[in-house]
């Protein structure tokens, strides 16, 4: 089986390793040179420089993967659209699939911030989405266009973190107050829980959307509390204003996709994935 990841980044290069070691055949798209040249020292010369906003998009990724059986598509939603809000670079990218001969499946990484504002409600796969603002309203298009296609599935993904990447760690570093309430409810997955997840979804029998996090929400107040005991910080400041993300109050459970996909995450909560992440000691 031969596996195309558009958009490898931080979630796509760990796509990568688990499917090269499972010895599945890559080919990878990235919008950067330098970062092909990284992608290809470590996977081999499948390695593509595509920007989606260039007329030749999509006839250049047909060309980079004709032989791909199956495509994760890992763009960040700003990726995806073009200066005026509408998702012409995404349909670059579905017209590039659409040619691939031997393509039976597509899977789209998108985010759970599409079910908008619940006040602490649980929603999973299965719940309607309500995008209130901007970014939100942008990703709900995104995925309206996606689904347009039967054989393409959304997997909506809880805050990543991983090596390299904590959630709130940089700001907590620099002194700067946590945005949104201490009292809303966080959800994150593990870049590697999210990898796998993504990867079932392409092979199991997954509904049209699925949901991938660890099942275990989190107040912010708590996480941003052991994070900065974690990094030997003062405790965090909230500063009362609307956080420009992340800051909505929703509790994501995981459980109706883990009943279809039969995946399930390795890291159960934050402190077991920040644990493995590396996260540094106590100073």
């Amino acid at each position: 089986m031969s596996l195309l990841i558009v958009g490898c980044g931080f979630l796509g290069e760990q796509v990568a390793a688990i499917a090269a070691n499972a010895g599945l055949s890559l080919a990878l798209t990235t919008r950067s040179a330098e970062r092909a040249a990284t992608l290809a020292a470590r996977f081999g010369p499948t390695v593509s420089t595509i920007n989606f906003e260039t007329d030749d998009a999509a006839a250049r990724l047909a060309e980079a993967a004709p032989d791909a059986s199956h495509a994760l598509v890992l763009l960040t939603p700003s990726a995806c659209l073009d200066a005026t809000g509408q998702p012409a670079p995404l349909r670059r990218v579905m017209q590039g699939l659409a040619a691939l001969p031997r393509l039976s499946r597509a899977v789209l990484s998108s985010s759970t911030a599409v079910y908008g504002e619940r006040h602490g409600q649980t929603v999973t796969a299965d719940s309607r989405c309500a995008p209130v603002g901007a970014r939100e309203q942008r990703l709900a298009l995104i995925e309206d266009h996606w689904l347009t296609v039967p054989t393409q599935r959304v997997v909506r993904l809880a805050g990543l973190y991983g090596p390299g990447r904590i959630v709130g760690a940089t700001g907590l570093r620099q002194g700067q107050p946590v945005d949104g309430s201490p009292d809303a409810w966080l959800n994150l997955i593990h870049v590697s829980d999210a990898a796998g997840l993504l990867l079932r979804c392409l092979y199991a029998d997954a509904a049209r959307v699925e949901l991938g996090a660890d099942g275990m929400p989190v107040r912010r107040g708590i996480y941003y509390g052991w994070l900065a005991a974690q990094l030997g910080l003062r405790p965090p400041v909230f500063s009362g204003a609307p956080a420009a993300r992340g800051g909505a109050s929703r509790r994501c459970d995981p459980g109706p996709t883990i009943a279809r996909t039969a995946w399930r995450p390795m890291f159960r909560d934050f402190r077991a994935g920040l644990t493995a992440a590396g996260l540094p000691a106590r100073r």
